[in-house]
C-alpha cells in the first residue's frame, strides 16, 4: 500500500475574506431599444456611463436604436443557403421533369422500372437476418 501525502483532499490556497453580499450595489441605468420591426429591448449600464447609440434586438438580432423609429434596417443575410429543389431547378426546368417524370411512369406500367444494370428492387426497407 503507498503512502499519501497529508495534503490529499486539503486545501492548498486560503478562502477569500472578501464578502459582496448584502452590499450596496454600483447605480444603474436601463436604456430601451427599438428595432425597426418596433420590438423593445432593455439593457442595463452603470449609471456613470453612457449608451450606445445602437444595440442588437433580441427577438430579431436587427441593429436597434435608443429613439423609436429610428433604427436602421437589417441588412439581408450575405449567405442564403439554397434548397436540394432550387439546385435542381437550376440544372433543369419545368418541361424536363415532366419528361422525366412521364418516361419513368411510363416504364413503372410496363415493368422495365428500375432499368436493367440498377441492381436488384427490394421489396422492403429492411433486410431480414437469415
Amino acid at each position: 500500500m503507498k503512502r499519501r501525502s497529508g495534503v490529499r483532499g486539503a486545501r492548498l490556497v486560503s478562502p477569500t475574506t472578501q464578502v459582496d453580499r448584502g452590499g450596496p450595489l454600483a447605480a444603474r441605468r436601463v436604456s430601451d431599444y427599438w428595432c425597426a420591426e418596433d420590438h423593445r429591448t432593455s439593457a442595463a449600464f452603470a449609471a456613470d456611463v453612457d449608451p450606445p447609440n445602437e444595440w442588437q434586438c433580441r427577438v430579431c438580432s436587427g441593429p436597434s436604436a435608443l429613439e423609436r423609429g429610428t433604427a436602421p434596417t437589417a441588412l439581408a443575410p450575405k449567405f442564403c443557403p439554397r434548397t436540394p429543389y432550387e439546385f435542381l431547378m437550376m440544372r433543369r426546368t419545368e418541361a424536363d421533369g415532366q419528361l422525366i417524370l412521364a418516361d419513368a411512369l411510363a416504364a413503372m406500367r410496363t415493368g422495365d422500372y428500375p432499368r436493367a444494370g440498377a441492381g436488384p428492387r427490394r421489396s422492403g426497407s429492411r433486410r431480414t437476418r437469415t
